[in-house]
């Protein structure tokens, strides 16, 4: 697909998404920690397909160590006694969808914690 084709900011252009100061402040740090990561690691965000797919194995870590924080925030909150239902709501979700994506975790944590 050729660059004129794609009709949003390419990931090389200081707006993308927003860009590293937007409104949206959770999107405007997911820019801001993705292009950091990207530095870091030797490379410059650009629309060539090598620093694409640098980004993307980025973004791919960088969502797999939210996932991970995302249950251990979880865990915390359901052993404090926080209940299914205002942990789906914070979620956006329902108790039900926040019981059958975290509720095996969490046991498993608490069982090796050795808490009830």
């Amino acid at each position: 697909m050729a660059d004129d084709q794609w009709p949003y900011p390419s990931y090389g252009d200081r707006v993308w998404l927003g860009g590293e100061r937007g409104s949206d402040r959770a999107l405007a740090a997911v820019v801001r920690a993705l292009r950091g990561l990207v530095s870091e690691s030797g490379g410059r965000p650009s629309g060539d397909p090598e620093s694409l797919l640098d980004g993307l194995g980025h973004m791919a870590a960088v969502g797999e160590r939210i996932d991970w924080a995302l249950l251990s925030l979880v865990g915390e909150a359901r052993a404090r006694g926080v209940s299914w239902q205002a942990i789906g709501l914070a979620l956006g979700v329902t108790k039900q969808a926040a019981q059958q994506r975290f509720a095996p975790y969490v046991r498993q944590a608490l069982d090796q914690a050795g808490q009830p």
